[in-house]
């Protein structure tokens, strides 16, 4: 297995030509990402299949998305929390962020009915180049799903029916510049109420993320890098074994900031796997709706009260 490690954060290669099921290398991967997971709730990958052209297109069409008027941009795109257009917060000026409701793997129908909103004489430029990196972001998040069912022992079915529930919302950032007298906070601390946000950034840095040890560490930038969090979610379905990776964004370069994700939630409840469940390990969360907690959260400011919020 082709792996590094940077800033504590282990770096796994998803291309590797021997990274399949049963095989070696694939324990080891596994193995990887739940240490990874369980110590800092993150790690990198690289991912050869996602040609730097697609990358290019899709930053540039970030672009002309956020380029696109605010009412435009505001129009209602989902009936779900948070995946639609989010800007203009006094807590956060720098930041805006719009998304596009998958509702489902690979939905090219959702992808083309957001296009047809936000230009109503159609794209098809739009819809051909983020449906062929919102596959390939799925197939990440897929393969990092069955390395850490893998490493719990946890038979293909367990997999096999989260992924089924699956939800997706692709998601596109943009961070102005700020003014002489205004904060450099691009995102305050928080966690994700996902399963896995996988993050690419355009060369600009900002993204911040913290250690087990409470250090904060800035990302490496680059578009060729992935790194995928474990949000909320994978907290509670591991019991709290999985940290939930609390990051940040701190604007400080010149420059717009652009970056785009894939955000896995779940369309039944959210609960812990009961193999996780034993005399040691004690249940820890309830379960819950996985929407009603995004809509929840957006109530409660503080990251400890949000942390309380599904404890038993």
């Amino acid at each position: 297995m082709s792996s590094q490690v940077t800033f504590h954060i282990p770096v796994i290669d998803l291309t590797d030509e021997n990274l399949k099921p049963g095989t070696e290398t694939w324990f080891s991967a596994s193995q990887l990402v739940r240490s990874a997971l369980e110590v800092n709730g993150c790690f990198f990958v690289t991912n050869n299949k996602v040609p730097m052209e697609i990358c290019n297109s899709v930053f540039a069409l970030s672009k002309e998305l956020f380029d696109l008027p605010l009412h435009t941009k505001k129009q209602k795109v989902s009936d779900k929390p948070n995946f639609y257009y989010l800007g203009g917060n006094p807590r956060v000026p720098l930041y805006e962020g719009i998304g596009i409701d998958l509702d489902g793997p690979s939905n090219e129908e959702a992808i083309q009915k957001f296009a047809n909103i936000m230009w109503p004489s159609g794209y098809d430029h739009f819809c051909e180049k983020i449906n062929l990196h919102v596959k390939l972001l799925e197939e990440i998040d897929q393969t990092a799903k069955r390395l850490l069912f893998d490493a719990y022992g946890l038979d293909k079915n367990s997999c096999d029916s989260l992924l089924e529930s699956t939800n997706y919302v692709f998601r596109g950032f943009k961070y102005l510049v700020p003014q002489k007298t205004q904060s450099n906070i691009g995102l305050v601390p928080h966690t994700d109420s996902t399963y896995f946000s996988i993050l690419q950034q355009n060369n600009v840095a900002g993204l911040e993320i913290k250690l087990k040890t409470g250090e904060w560490i800035s990302i490496d930038p680059s578009p060729s890098l992935f790194i995928i969090l474990a949000g909320d979610a994978f907290k509670v379905w591991s019991n709290g074994r999985i940290t939930a990776c609390e990051h940040k964004v701190i604007i400080r370069e010149e420059k717009e900031r652009y970056s785009i994700g894939l955000f896995s939630f779940n369309s039944r409840m959210v609960q812990t796997h009961e193999e996780l469940i034993d005399e040691d390990h004690p249940r820890l969360y309830r379960a819950f709706d996985h929407y009603e907690f995004v809509a929840f959260r957006d109530t409660v400011k503080s990251q400890t009260e949000i942390s309380k919020i599904f404890l038993l």
